[in-house]
This record gives C-alpha cells, sequence and structure tokens, in this order.
C-alpha cells in the first residue's frame, strides 16, 4: 500500500512563495549608519554649503582691496564663520519660534535660547578642534604624505569629519537632556462655562465616585 501524500493549501503555498526571504532585511547596523549620515548631511550639510560660498565670496572681496596673506586668510575665515553660524543660527531660531508660546518676548527669547544652543552643540567641538586636533591632524598629514599640499588637505578632512561627530555627539545630548524644549509656564485652561481644566477634571472624578 502505498503512503497519499496530502498536498497543501493553494493559500499556505502562495503565501509561501509570496514570503520575502528573511535573509532579504537590511542589517540593523547599515541601517543606523544610513539614518546617522543622513542626520549629518541634513544637519550641517546646508552650513557647510554656506560656509564655502561665503568664504569664496569674502576672498574675492578682500583680494581686490588688498593683497596682504594674512587679511586675505582673516577675510576668508570670517566669512566662512558668518555662513556656517549664520545657516545654524536660523536652523535653530525657527526651531526654538515653533516652541515657544506667543508674546512679546518670543523673539529675544528665541535668540537667547538659539545662542545658547548653538554654544552647547559646537562650543566643545570647536575648542578641541581648534587647539588640538586639527593642528595636530594637519602636521601629521603632512609628515605621512610627505607633501604639504596633500598633506593639509587630509588632515583638513579627517579634522571636519570628527568635528562634526564631536558636535552631533553634542546635539543628542542636548535632545537627551531636553535642553532643547523650552520651559512653558503653566497656564490654566478654561472651559467653555467658565471652570478651569484642574476644576473640571476634579468635578468629573466626584461624580464618578458617587456613581459607584
Amino acid at each position: 500500500m502505498t503512503p497519499t501524500t496530502i498536498a497543501p493549501p493553494r493559500d499556505a503555498e502562495s503565501a509561501a512563495t509570496a514570503a520575502p526571504p528573511a535573509s532579504a532585511a537590511p542589517p540593523v547596523g547599515r541601517s543606523r549608519l544610513v539614518l546617522r549620515a543622513r542626520f549629518w548631511v541634513l544637519r550641517y550639510g546646508p552650513a557647510e554649503l554656506a560656509c564655502l560660498i561665503t568664504m569664496l565670496a569674502a576672498s574675492v572681496v578682500a583680494a581686490r582691496l588688498t593683497d596682504s596673506p594674512p587679511l586675505l586668510a582673516a577675510a576668508a575665515i570670517l566669512g566662512a564663520t558668518v555662513g556656517f553660524y549664520g545657516v545654524l543660527l536660523t536652523a535653530v531660531m525657527r526651531e526654538q519660534l515653533a516652541l515657544l508660546p506667543p508674546g512679546p518676548r518670543r523673539l529675544r527669547r528665541g535668540l537667547v535660547r538659539s545662542v545658547g544652543l548653538l554654544g552647547a552643540e559646537f562650543g566643545v567641538a570647536e575648542v578641541i578642534d581648534t587647539f588640538f586636533l586639527r593642528p595636530a591632524l594637519m602636521m601629521i598629514g603632512v609628515v605621512v604624505l610627505r607633501d604639504p599640499v596633500w598633506g593639509l588637505l587630509a588632515g583638513k578632512i579627517v579634522a571636519d569629519v570628527l568635528f562634526y561627530v564631536i558636535s552631533g555627539v553634542c546635539f543628542r545630548i542636548t535632545e537627551r537632556t531636553g535642553i532643547r524644549l523650552p520651559r512653558l509656564r503653566p497656564t490654566a485652561r478654561l472651559q467653555p462655562d467658565g471652570e478651569t481644566a484642574g476644576e473640571h477634571r476634579s468635578l468629573d472624578v466626584r461624580m464618578q465616585s458617587r456613581g459607584k
């Protein structure tokens, strides 16, 4: 007697064929890396582009006025700083104004908070980058590559990456600690009949206890 084989239902067979293999799911580590790279690009990309544009514009204007290398370098640095932090200040200002309630001091409070948040986000990175990382990495690049141009360029690229890593970590700290959210004063919200929200909730509790 030959054993009979039972064919699987068509629904189960179609579901099995339609289900994607488990290996098709993207790795968790890769997705996190993509999200972090996307955060860096969206957060700092516009500021870096504005930094480049304003640095070149300031250099062109300064070159028409003077041929002194220190003045040309100072003009380039000033233009880059204005472009970089101008874009970031505008972005943080819009973020804070969207969170603050309307009032006569809203604009001033938003500006003060934006400057403070920029200091919290970039202050540590600026100090470490200016006095330690960038000079050391540029010197290491020149020594390792044995070429001043490529060595300085390689050191600058590595320093830029580390600068944004430190800034990104500080930004996450400001998010996790909650300092990016302004402290709002609690106000009594009136119900249509004139009583406050707290009185309305306490009245509901009393009515429910009586019903029990």
